[in-house]
């Protein structure tokens, strides 16, 4: 696999490097890139890479900078240290990221995801670039990024009503009545959506505070959504819930 090192720490840019080497013989090392300036230099100049490993916080400025100056369509694995921010964006976004120091056996996860992963499409690889803009110059992340079988689309989150588990699958339901099943758990979303506006009011949903209709009174209770959907409030989140909605 051709693959392109972004890093500006040389320890890091070595240990990584045999570590790829390690975990895949076949890997070709093209370059080893310190800084914006130069990753975007060698990328203008030369055919796209197979994969890149980039470093989020670099010499010279954050990594996304890049994707400001140069379209990049190669299947990117960030690495990064403790930028919060950043990791949730990520994620958030369905790209992939190690944490620093980078360990062999995600690195092996998310070399083998790399492997697997289809050419995305011009539009969104469009999408991807707006977002990763945003996320340079520190804004909020506004959709996210859910993938199918088929594609990723990308869902505004202020249009997303409700998630709900089955099993290991979920369930995402968008105003306008379209839902869309996804093979990750509710727990990840709930994770991702955190400081969203989003809350689990139950084992098996997530709401959109900004979707509920009204509040039923029970044992626990139940919202009724927008959409019609009455779910019931677990006994144990009432009192969480009535503090996020402001409710005394």
């Amino acid at each position: 696999m051709k693959t392109l090192i972004i890093e500006d720490e040389a320890p890091a840019a070595a240990r990584l490097k045999g570590m790829l080497e390690l975990l895949e013989p076949s890997t070709e090392i093209l370059s080893i890139c310190n800084s914006v300036q130069s990753s975007v230099k060698w990328l203008k100049n030369n055919p796209a890479p197979e994969l890149i490993m980039m470093d989020i916080e670099l010499a010279d400025g954050r990594s996304f900078e890049i994707f400001e100056k140069v379209t990049i369509t190669s299947p990117i694995i960030f690495t990064t240290a403790y930028d919060q921010f950043a990791i949730k964006a990520i994620k958030l976004h369905a790209l992939d990221y190690l944490m620093k120091p980078v360990n062999k056996k995600e690195l092996a996860e998310a070399l083998q995801k790399a492997k697997n992963k289809v050419n995305i499409a011009s539009t969104e690889l469009s999408e991807l670039q707006q977002i990763i803009a945003g996320m340079s110059a520190g804004k909020r992340p506004k959709k996210l990024a859910i993938s199918t079988v088929d594609s990723t689309q990308f869902v505004e989150l202020d249009k997303i009503i409700r998630l709900e588990a089955d099993s290991n699958y979920t369930h995402i339901f968008v105003n306008g009545g379209q839902m869309i099943t996804v093979s990750r758990t509710l727990k990840e979303y709930e994770d991702l959506l955190s400081g969203f506006g989003f809350f689990r009011v139950h084992k098996a949903h997530i709401i959109n505070l900004s979707f509920i209709d009204k509040l039923l009174k029970g044992d626990g209770g139940s919202v009724l959504m927008t959409d019609g959907k009455a779910i019931e409030i677990s006994p144990l989140k009432k009192k969480e819930l009535m503090t996020a909605l402001s409710i005394r």
